[in-house]
């Protein structure tokens, strides 16, 4: 049955052409086929990269991919590919002049773009600029000061200034060393790239060159071990709703301790009762901030460490949340992305603001689910795909616990991982048995990813 939602978006969906410009074709046709069931004229996928996984049915319109080739990370490949958007090449503008020949399109892109229109077709829901700027992770620490939440203490440096930042790293290690995270001289960032642990001098030296390359600053506070956590709020015009806790899937690698590695996000964690109202609290109170300071609208997340003293913030993100799509899932009935672009576009939907933020919540705790990806250095010259239980034995059963799959991605090879339903316990980090699946993936293919180690409960 539709839901509500569904139905108020019809009237903003359907008898219209839509195009999704995005850097992975495969999540673009998901996004697609939501679309068309809300009634969409037609609906389109363009994308420089096909992805990992079916297009089904999608009209999708793939590559070139860019001619600078291969990303070397993800990153690299995330901005190669909203450059590819924002100026397609020939081979692509003429085939979606094609299929558009009137430029009439409206445009979607995907929830890190800038918002720049796409073949002269202007984009629905783009985020105004003053809102991108507050993911700058070396300035969010003056918002958390300013709502009242409690952070660690940190500070902010100049990476040129090696004086000052061994200074820092020494008076901020509370005995488990110090994270730093770069700042935005180079735009968006994000999936760890630009965050390092510190943990000596020597480490300082390594990681305050690297984070030289692309950043001018680093902010630089304690590590806090724990479970890295994050919390979604939806800021709508007259209220703000709070979801419920997610697991950040982030690991250490052990090849080079001063590095994450991102891993996505899993639902079956559960804090302590009283630490989810923390969190669902901080959320309420940053939205309203945030729609107070800034006028804003839609999903932000609240990123940070569930720790030994209780929730830690380390950063903000002010737009959709990769993990909404693992908390709340398309089979729920709820296109969270049309309406979080629909919040921005201050389309007129009936928000029944207290009945959705139920929905959620009672959708988010019964449908728990466990998605993971990681960037490798090879490609297979097809798919291919494998079986694990939770220790990352490999099983020819079908409907294995977890599934791997291999494939191409924009930074060279692409692992993806998801769980069966009830592969991890309700209330359980996912990230040991992820991260097993994805050690044995890395030994039965060679793909030299290297020891990696899941966060610690200390709460």
């Amino acid at each position: 049955m539709a839901t509500h939602w569904e139905n108020e978006l019809v009237s903003v969906v359907s008898g219209r052409d839509w195009l999704v410009a995005i850097d992975v074709a495969v999540p673009g046709a998901a996004l697609a086929r939501q679309l068309t069931a809300l009634g969409a004229a037609r609906a389109r996928v363009i994308a420089p990269y096909r992805g990992v996984g079916p297009l089904g049915d999608a009209d999708a319109q793939v590559g070139p991919p860019p001619t600078a080739g291969p990303a070397s990370d993800i990153m690299t490949g995330i901005r190669q590919a909203e450059r590819w958007l924002d100026d397609l090449p020939p081979e692509a503008r003429r085939g979606l002049d094609a299929w558009d020949p009137t430029g009439d399109a409206r445009v979607i892109r995907s929830l890190i773009s800038e918002g720049r229109p796409v073949g002269g077709r202007e984009v629905w829901g783009a985020r105004p600029a003053a809102w991108r700027g507050l993911e700058d992770k070396t300035t969010v620490d003056a918002l958390w000061d300013a709502v009242g939440v409690t952070r660690c203490p940190s500070t902010v440096v100049p990476l040129g200034d090696r004086r000052a930042v061994h200074a820092a790293h020494r008076a901020l290690d509370a005995g488990h060393g110090t994270v730093w995270s770069g700042d935005n001289r180079e735009g968006w960032h994000g999936g760890a790239s630009l965050v390092r642990r510190v943990r000596d001098a020597d480490d300082a030296d390594r990681v305050g060159a690297a984070l030289a390359l692309a950043c001018d600053t680093a902010r630089i506070m304690p590590f806090v071990e724990g479970i890295p956590c994050s919390i979604h709020g939806f800021v709508l015009p007259d209220a703000v709703l709070a979801l419920r806790p997610c697991e950040m899937l982030v690991a250490g690698d052990l090849h080079d301790p001063t590095r994450f590695r991102y891993l996505a996000v899993a639902t079956t964690w559960d804090p302590a009762p009283a630490d989810r109202e923390q969190l669902r609290e901080i959320a309420r109170q940053v939205g309203a901030h945030l729609r107070a300071a800034y006028g804003y609208r839609g999903f932000f997340t609240v990123d940070g460490v569930m720790g030994a003293d209780g929730f830690r913030p380390t950063e903000l993100n002010p737009r959709y949340g990769a993990g909404l799509n693992a908390i709340v899932p398309a089979a729920a009935g709820l296109p969270l992305y049309l309406l979080h672009l629909a919040a921005i576009a201050g389309a007129p939907i009936d928000w029944r603001p207290d009945a959705l933020q139920a929905t959620l919540l009672h959708t988010a705790d019964t449908h728990r689910a466990v998605s993971a990806g990681l960037v490798v250095a090879r490609a297979p010259e097809a798919p291919v795909t494998m079986g694990f239980t939770a220790d990352g034995a490999p099983t020819e059963d079908d409907g294995p616990p977890f599934t791997v799959t291999w494939g191409p991605g924009p930074a060279g090879g692409y692992l993806r991982l998801v769980a069966a339903p009830g592969a991890v316990p309700v209330g359980a980090s996912a990230a040991p048995a992820v991260i097993a699946c994805f050690a044995a993936a890395d030994r039965a293919w060679d793909l030299g990813v290297g020891p990696l180690a899941p966060a610690r409960a200390v709460r």
